[in-house]
């Protein structure tokens, strides 16, 4: 009797033993792994970053690490530099944090520390602070196939290297969204209560702005390419189709529009949108005080508008542009400037 428990108790100790090994390769293997796809993460990111030709930028990941082990992977840098030789371009971020489920890790979420600092050969220069910064996107090493920015409390100044002057522009809340669709590329944006100081020089008075776009790019997905051509990123050409654009100013002032759009060679815009405002007499008093010296344009432009609608301060209308110049039907009411 006492040899049969024995013998019970060493099988369940086998079996015990068994499965401890089991766990413990199982482990050894999935770390293993894990090691492996961080290795060749840092390799193909410093394949991305380094900017061999002699156009390209080069990005630097201070600091670089991969970290989120067991079950998470992500990149970390303690700063981000760019040296964007070709464009005279060069820029400054704050610490880098992403991550990403081991079993997901084509989706992946990332946040930036503010603030960034950016500089143009042309004699510009951009700061950039921020509350919080946050991106979802996903991708593979062909390239971005959707993404999402967030940003909270956004503050950018940029200053004319030359004279000092700055400009400021605020936003309480800002989004961007863009995703490939076949050949194509959807973008959205929304920003709320916005606002720009300009230098007293050429002084802007206009009412905190909130705006959204939901456009289409016609042959842009391209863009979402880690190493796109030249002409995917080119403006001059390009086609397009604004599904909905909404600019509030506040105090029941808004403005909706939608229709397709083109850039010509160039650099001026044609289409056909459709608008809708509200509040004639309060967009021409906002816009004459911002834009003094084109009150004359804004005046013509408001007479045109309210004869459509009727003598009404509120209607719609389609509006069409060709070749910068602006007509409702078949009446001009001003000119755009080429892109």
């Amino acid at each position: 009797m006492a040899s049969s428990t024995r013998s019970g108790q060493t099988a369940v100790t086998r079996k015990v033993v068994l499965l401890g090994a089991l766990v413990a390769l199982a482990m050894g293997v999935y770390s293993g792994g894990w090691m492996l796809a961080a290795t060749l993460m840092r390799q193909r990111v410093s394949e991305l970053f380094d900017g061999g030709d002699a156009g390209g930028a080069e990005v630097r990941c201070n600091d670089m690490d991969i970290r989120g082990y067991p079950f998470r992977i992500g990149l970390f840098c303690s700063s981000i530099t760019v040296d964007d030789r070709f464009n005279g371009i060069s820029a400054s971020l704050g610490a880098f944090r992403s991550a990403a489920r081991v079993y997901a890790p084509s989706h992946f979420v990332w946040e930036m520390d503010s603030p960034a600092e950016v500089r143009s050969a042309l004699g510009f220069s951009f700061s950039a602070q921020w509350e919080k910064l946050h991106s979802s996107a996903s991708a593979w090493f062909d390239g971005l196939s959707r993404s999402s920015l967030v940003t909270e409390g956004l503050k950018i100044d940029a200053t004319a290297v030359a004279d000092r002057s700055t400009a400021t522009v605020r936003s309480e809340h800002g989004e961007f969204h863009i995703r490939r669709n076949g050949e194509d590329l959807d973008a959205a944006a929304l920003v709320t209560n916005a606002s720009v100081l300009m230098p007293k020089a050429t002084p802007l008075t206009l009412p905190p702005v909130s705006a959204s776009l939901d456009v289409t790019l016609l042959g842009k997905a391209a863009l979402l390419d880690p190493a796109h051509d030249a002409a995917a990123a080119e403006l001059y050409g390009s086609k397009g189709e604004i599904r909905r654009l909404v600019i509030d100013l506040g105090e029941g002032r808004v403005l909706t529009a939608s229709g397709p759009l083109s850039v010509g060679d160039d650099g001026n815009l044609s289409g056909k949108l459709h608008l809708e405002l509200e509040k004639v007499e309060g967009w021409k008093e906002a816009l004459t005080t911002a834009f003094p010296n084109s009150s004359e344009d804004f005046d013509n432009a408001a007479k045109v508008l309210a004869a459509l609608f009727g003598g009404k301060d509120s209607g719609s209308a389609e509006l069409i542009l060709h070749e910068g110049v602006v007509s409702v039907g078949i009446i001009p009411i001003g000119i755009l400037p080429p892109l």
